[in-house]
């Protein structure tokens, strides 16, 4: 009895001391468990539930919350495995993965049309669904614990491509309208034109509308009045305009100085220098005439007269 006893408290004491232990690492487990399960997508283009999705390069963009580029080849090989893009049948579409070497998070899932060397051509108005699963790594081994999908539905093309034929015929016929009435206005201001110029028979008009010749005669003199009304009016504005644009021309050609300053003022050490003639100084303004007259066959101030006669002088010197 008492070595039952004995046993019995033995095994009480062991599982007391082995409790903490199991509870320890209970709790251990559920911190690595919460610490691994914490990676999450924050967006996707298209998002999720999106329609009208182009057909051409189906791709989607992925952004998570942490670092995904994979630590290893071995992560990376592990990673493209968790990635599954179906369409509304359950068929499987290959896929590339590209991860981005700027931007931290980002993923590119593009359907890889032409695998193995077919076409897995993406159809038009067809739902597809591409599926992360629940062991997709991060960076730092952490995990989404749970599936990722994104579901998107393509464009009808067949729609869209009736859509544009009717809109290039509507636009065909709208230039074709608005081309024959720019045509009849124009045909019309020229027998306008032409009429103004040219006159209106009255008695012919008078015929045609019923209405006595003084009438018409009356309603033609009023309508030249009125065109010759229009077009001074109209050749005034252009001339009111043309004066306007020359008058704003000119005051900006012409340059205006306030005050007559010297050239000292602008800092120039430039000096008159005086040209002296046999000890005699030489004033400014006839050095300048002596200049301009230097070399001409017309000296200033001097007639025709005068020349022919001072020439005829010289002559006679001469012989």
């Amino acid at each position: 009895m008492k070595r039952i006893s004995a046993i019995i408290c033995v095994i009480m004491m062991a599982v007391a001391l082995m409790a903490p232990a199991a509870f320890a690492a209970e709790d251990t487990n559920d911190a690595a468990a919460t610490a691994k399960t914490d990676l999450e997508l924050v967006n996707s283009s298209p998002e999720d539930g999106a329609t009208g999705v182009a057909v051409d390069n189906l791709s989607v963009k992925m952004r998570f919350n942490k670092d995904v580029k994979p630590a290893s080849d071995k992560i990376k090989k592990a990673n493209a495995k968790q990635f599954k893009l179906v369409d509304s049948e359950g068929k499987n579409i290959p896929i590339k993965i590209y991860y981005s070497e700027k931007e931290e998070g980002l993923i590119l899932v593009a359907a890889d049309v032409y695998s193995g060397g077919t076409k897995n051509a993406i159809k038009g108005d067809e739902e597809y669904t591409l599926t992360v699963g629940r062991n997709f790594q991060a960076t730092d081994g952490s995990t989404t614990g749970q599936k990722v999908t994104v579901t998107m539905k393509t464009i009808n093309q067949g729609r869209s491509t009736a859509i544009y034929m009717v809109l290039m015929v509507l636009m065909m016929v709208g230039m074709v309208f608005f081309t024959l009435r720019s045509t009849k206005k124009a045909e019309k201001k020229k027998q306008e034109e032409r009429e103004f110029k040219e006159g209106v028979n009255p008695y012919k008009e008078a015929k045609k509308s019923g209405k006595s010749v003084a009438e018409v005669v009356a309603k033609e003199n009023k309508k030249k009045a009125k065109k010759e009304e229009a077009i001074r009016k109209q050749k005034e504005a252009e001339a009111a305009i043309e004066a306007e644009i020359i008058e704003k021309i000119r005051r900006e050609s012409n340059k205006r100085v306030s005050l007559p300053r010297p050239i000292s003022a602008k800092g120039s050490d430039l000096k008159l220098k005086v040209v002296t003639d046999a000890g005699h100084k030489v004033e400014a303004a006839e050095q300048r005439e002596i200049k301009s007259n230097k070399g001409t066959t017309n000296p200033k101030n001097q007639s025709g007269k005068s020349r022919n006669k001072k020439n005829k002088g010289k002559g006679k010197k001469k012989k």
